[in-house]
This record gives structure tokens, C-alpha cells and sequence, in this order.
């Protein structure tokens, strides 16, 4: 299968990754090289889309011995103040009292933890989830957001994304963490999610969330929450735009990453 590779100065990496990610890949794996570069490889669908800045190659790689070789190096990530995402294949990190350890097996999926769009939303999840809550978590990838809620005390967390991997990945991930009957994953369309949620998450790309602002904003109940993610700080005011009649309670940023947290 074809993917893309992008070979930059150590200082880089954060950019050259960041611009990777916003063109759509399942996984991004950093490598060292010998001259003291890093090569970035990710299975980026259209080149068109990974950002000018850096020279791009296409190559044709074995998709098992390639993109699975991240998780050489993937560690538990925390996320706000006590949740810990810990990759399933790794010793389990030593927790404290206070903490929510969340297993993720990602496969091929979006969301090993790793990034910090999850980070910032699981973060706010955090602190809005206070037990009972329903959820929607649109473009749900390996459903880790779904989960962390489910965990944290939500009464439901709905997960849907157009790929059917996900759907599998997601489930797993729920039996994994004890939320079988708690996390519902499928690929209904948004438009079609039946009901509106306390809390509805879209961590999805500024271009997803213009293109389905009206969708996702409508799956919100009166007094719920919308958390919007998957955009860089320079890139928030043009998706605040597409979501008139809305207030920004805040605005979260890790990275170079942010995460407008609006309410109506």
C-alpha cells in the first residue's frame, strides 16, 4: 500500500507531524535516521493534502511491517489532571488513587492517546462529565473518547465514524474497559443519530467541522456542551464561524492544538 514519507531537522518534527495529521492518516511513526533527522511516515490517502513546507515522498511499504512500527515506541499519555491512556500491548503504567486508567488498542484506527487533540478533549471530558451524561463522539476512531466517558461516569456515549474498522475497533475497546453495554458504536451519518446528547464531541479536521456544523449542532440538547477539536489555534476562528448562535465557555491548547469548548 502506498504512504507517505517526510524526512526533517529534529527541530521539526512537531510541524511536520502536525501537517500530516491534518491530511487524515490512521497513524503517523516517527523514525531516527543516522544523520540526525527524523523520517515521519503516514498512510496519507492524498498527498494534495499534507501542507507545503516539506519534501513528500509516496512509496509502497508493507502495511503490517510499516505503519504498525509506532507501536515500538508508544507509551502512555495523560490527559488532564488524572487520566491515563495506556496502549494495551505495554505494562500498565503505575497509577495513582486518584486515577482513570483507559486501555486503547487503536489498530488502525485514529486515537492511541497519543495525540494532542485527544489529550485536549479527554481533558474536558474530565471536568464536564459529572456521572449520567449521554454523549456523542463524532468520528469516534478507536473510540477513546467514548470510553474515556464511559469511564468517568457517563451514563451513554454514542461513537460513530464512516469507517466500519472503527466501528470493530471502538466495540473492542469498550469490552476492554467494561462498557460493553454502555458504548454503542456504529456508522449512522450524524444526520441520522437519533436523540440530542449533554455532551457532543467532533474531533475531526476544521473542514469536517464547517462542512457538518448544522448536523453536529443540532444533536446538541438545549443546555449540552459542544467540543470541537482536530484544529490548530490559528485555524479556530474560521470553524467558530461556521457555528453562529454559540458561546465559547473556552478554548484548551496543547501543542499548538486547540479545543473550543461552546455552549448555546
Amino acid at each position: 500500500m502506498p504512504v507517505v514519507r517526510v524526512e526533517v531537522e529534529a527541530g521539526q518534527v512537531e510541524l511536520a507531524a502536525d501537517a500530516l495529521w491534518q491530511a487524515g492518516p490512521s497513524a503517523v511513526s516517527e523514525a531516527w535516521l543516522d544523520d540526525g533527522r527524523v523520517c515521519l511516515t503516514a498512510d496519507v490517502a492524498d498527498v494534495a493534502e499534507v501542507g507545503p513546507g516539506w519534501p513528500v515522498q509516496v512509496v509502497d511499504v508493507d502495511a503490517d511491517a510499516d505503519l504498525d512500527a509506532w507501536r515500538a515506541f508508544a507509551r502512555a499519555h495523560r490527559a488532564g489532571r488524572h487520566l491515563v491512556l495506556q496502549p494495551a500491548w505495554l505494562p500498565a503504567e503505575e497509577a495513582g488513587p486518584l486515577d482513570v486508567v483507559v486501555t486503547l488498542e487503536p489498530g488502525r484506527t485514529f486515537g492511541s492517546g497519543s495525540h494532542p487533540t485527544t489529550r485536549l478533549v479527554a481533558s474536558v471530558l474530565e471536568d464536564r462529565v459529572a456521572g449520567g451524561e449521554q454523549v456523542l463522539d463524532v468520528g469516534c476512531g478507536s473510540g477513546v473518547l467514548a470510553v474515556v466517558a464511559g469511564r468517568l461516569g457517563a451514563a451513554r456515549a454514542v461513537a460513530i465514524d464512516i469507517e466500519a474498522e472503527a466501528v470493530v475497533v471502538t466495540r473492542a475497546n469498550a469490552l476492554a474497559n467494561g462498557l460493553a453495554d454502555r458504548v454503542a458504536a456504529s456508522t449512522t451519518p450524524v444526520e441520522q443519530v437519533e436523540g440530542h446528547f449533554d455532551l457532543v464531541l467532533a474531533n475531526l479536521g476544521p473542514a469536517l467541522l464547517r462542512d457538518l456544523a448544522t448536523a453536529i449542532a443540532a444533536r446538541v440538547a438545549p443546555a449540552g456542551v459542544l467540543v470541537l477539536a482536530g484544529v490548530l489555534d490559528q485555524q479556530v476562528p474560521e470553524v467558530l464561524a461556521a457555528y453562529p448562535g454559540w458561546s465559547v465557555a473556552e478554548v484548551r491548547s496543547l501543542d499548538g492544538w486547540a479545543a473550543p469548548v461552546l455552549t448555546r
